[in-house]
């Protein structure tokens, strides 16, 4: 189903820019990037629903890391740097792992 939306939005991508350069009104063209955008907001909910989480294991290089952060006062950092090494840590969880190397 996430490839037909996915493929769905391509093809009225496409269709816009025929859309575009024949000699229809610029409605038509404005309606099916719209329809498109819809379809791609679908496809990539589907594709965001199911993804499944990695857990956060953090090896010795993020653990010293971590540590030089928090050992300069940085917890606000620290945090982030979580955040962005685990795409799917919430700043609760990430806040947690945070507090456990201390």
């Amino acid at each position: 189903m996430r490839a037909l939306y996915l493929g769905l939005a391509a093809a009225l991508c496409v269709a816009a820019l025929v859309l575009k350069f024949s000699p229809v009104s610029d409605i038509a063209a404005v309606l099916a990037l719209l329809v498109a955008g819809v379809f791609l907001v679908l496809g990539l909910k589907m594709t965001a629903a199911t993804r499944e989480p990695k857990p956060i294991v953090l090896d010795d290089e993020k653990r010293d890391t971590l540590r030089a952060m928090l050992d300069r006062g940085d917890e606000g950092a620290a945090v982030r740097q979580v955040q962005l090494w685990f795409r799917d840590a919430t700043p609760e969880h990430a806040r947690e792992v945070v507090r456990d190397l201390r």
